[in-house]
């Protein structure tokens, strides 16, 4: 082979074997990058999932209830809810204060002027939880307002319009089961009428008490329930005061009473409305326990859709040593005669109502109630007590509403002495 020849392929040889370490070099740094590139990823990943991770814990997720969110770090549900309420009152005969209490009219009034009052007392807040277990979503419930006492100061209206908190509703229910605080099973809540009135028509059952109840759904149409509930009497002895306390006037006594009061009903609902059947079985005790006497109470009622837009709803109670039940039986369970006999108390309560849903926007209605004791033992005790609730309530907007309502109440007590009074009330509730 000529020189020239050898010189060539050597030449090209080295030139092959320069290329080759170059394409090696830049083989090996695009691994070196494509390293440093996926390390890059990896980490951006990680910050992108701590960034999301931080995002979940600062914004609450929401739960499945509306305007409800997830307690961070559970699966529990959390809602919060509840109104503010301004009352604007005018009683044009004898003051009556923020709520009616046609029981306690004065039949000698000294004074008939009227009186302007204005409170935002009914004003309520309540906290919800929901969270799922094995045997179903376990709900609690607390609800308060502020129609406790009247703060701390002796003139709360002079400086701030203090008034307490208070607890309505305080309990839990999971599956059939509830225990706590909430309204007696004994209330006909479907057709209890809403009014501007916080307290509402005579002669309907109204309390909210400590109970254990359980509830069972034949079908769509039949329910039933059962509980046992806080005792309570509520009457007076010979001389006019609470029976066990001499120096109490009130009319109520919460320590001698032995076994819970026991509830039952039976309701059926359809497209039409509701009928409901309701009793209540008590056990009534004196202080010395000298004398037991059995209490029963019974309740029906219902609400009808007449026509459309248009609701009839009625009520009617009848027991004897239940008047705490009744929304004006104050201290009418029992009296504790001089011989230290309990005499339970026979009484009764009608209501009666109508409404119309006018427009999208307004509802009318009338309610009439009436209670009524027909054996207690004074000649000044209350014998009748008869209302009348004509509201009206315009909603313009989702979560505000208008209420305007006179109410027509009057007292007549055993020996015939009578009294009435009218009081023109009007409300705005903002709910959130």
């Amino acid at each position: 082979m000529a020189l020239t020849s050898l010189l060539g392929v050597g030449a090209t040889t080295a030139a092959h074997a320069a290329t080759d370490q170059e394409v090696n070099a830049l083989k090996e740094q695009l691994r070196v990058l494509s390293e440093r590139l996926q390390d890059l990823e990896s980490k951006q990943a990680k910050t992108e999932e701590k960034v999301e991770d931080t995002r979940e814990r600062a914004v609450l997720a929401s739960g499945k209830s509306p305007g409800s969110f997830i307690i961070p770090g559970t699966n529990t549900e959390f809602t919060i809810g509840g109104y503010v309420k301004a009352d604007f009152i005018y009683d044009l005969d004898q003051p009556q204060g923020d709520i009616i209490l046609p029981e306690f009219l004065d039949v000698n009034p000294d004074d008939e002027d009227g009186e302007f009052r204005a409170h935002a007392r009914q004003t309520r807040i309540n906290i919800g939880t929901s969270t799922p277990t094995e045997l179903g979503d376990l709900k609690t419930f607390v609800e308060g307002d502020f129609f406790g006492g009247n703060g701390t100061s002796s003139q709360p209206e002079s400086f701030s319009n203090s008034f307490e908190f208070r607890l309505r509703h305080a309990y839990a229910e999971i599956g059939n089961l509830l225990v706590g605080q909430t309204w007696t099973n004994f209330m006909p809540l479907t057709s209890y009428p809403a009014t501007v009135d916080f307290e509402g028509p005579a002669g309907i059952p109204f309390i909210r008490q400590a109970q254990v109840r359980y509830s069972h759904d034949v079908d769509d149409n039949l329910r039933l329930s059962a509980s046992l509930e806080n005792s309570e009497l509520s009457g007076r002895n010979a001389a006019g005061n609470a029976i066990g306390n001499d120096n109490d006037a009130s009319g109520i006594q919460a320590s001698i009473d032995r076994i819970p009061d026991i509830t039952g009903a039976v309701e059926y609902n359809d497209d039409w409305g509701q009928v409901r059947l309701a009793g209540v079985g008590r056990l009534l005790t004196s202080p010395n326990d000298s004398d037991d006497e059995f209490a029963y109470g019974v309740n029906i009622s219902g609400i009808y859709s007449a026509w459309e837009g248009g609701n009839i709803l009625g009520s009617f109670t009848y027991g004897d040593g239940v008047g705490r039940y009744i929304i004006n039986g104050f201290g009418q369970d029992a009296f504790l005669d001089a011989n230290g006999n309990l005499e339970t108390i026979e009484s009764y309560g009608v209501v009666a109502g109508v409404n119309h849903q006018f427009t999208d926007e307004i509802l009318g209605q009338v309610v009439y109630g009436r209670s009524e004791f027909l054996d207690t033992f004074a000649d000044t005790d209350v014998e009748s007590v008869n209302t009348v609730h004509t509201s009206v309530f315009w909603t313009p907007l989702d979560r505000v509403t208008f209420g305007g309502e006179v109410i027509y109440f009057d007292r007549e007590n055993q020996n015939g002495a009578d009294v009435d009074a009218v009081r023109l009330q009007t409300s705005v509730q903002v709910n959130f």
